[in-house]
């Protein structure tokens, strides 16, 4: 499985909510992205996809959050789906 970790150097703030984990309500700084099975040659669409639309760099994957949530005592990963709103600059 391929995975890319990139730094985030610029500030971003994002909020949200996952859904059937013990993260639930989430806000803060992303300070990495990760997309997981980006290089098209070993990801492959999922089976249950519909249409051709892709994510990542170059492939099918999904991309995650490294969020510094000021109520945590650490960061916390999050998939991208659970972000309902962002902002660049500053957010909180």
């Amino acid at each position: 499985m391929a995975f890319e970790l990139i730094p985030v150097t610029q500030e971003l703030w994002v909020e949200g909510k996952t859904e059937g984990d013990e993260i639930g309500d989430f806000r803060g700084n992303v300070i990495a992205i990760a997309l997981r099975d980006t290089d098209p040659l070993s990801a492959s669409q999922p089976a249950d996809a519909a249409g051709a639309a892709t994510e990542g760099l170059l492939g099918w994957g999904t991309t995650y959050f490294l969020v510094c949530d000021p109520d945590r005592d650490q960061p916390v990963w999050v998939e991208k789906e659970g972000v309902t709103s962002q902002k660049v600059g500053s957010g909180g």
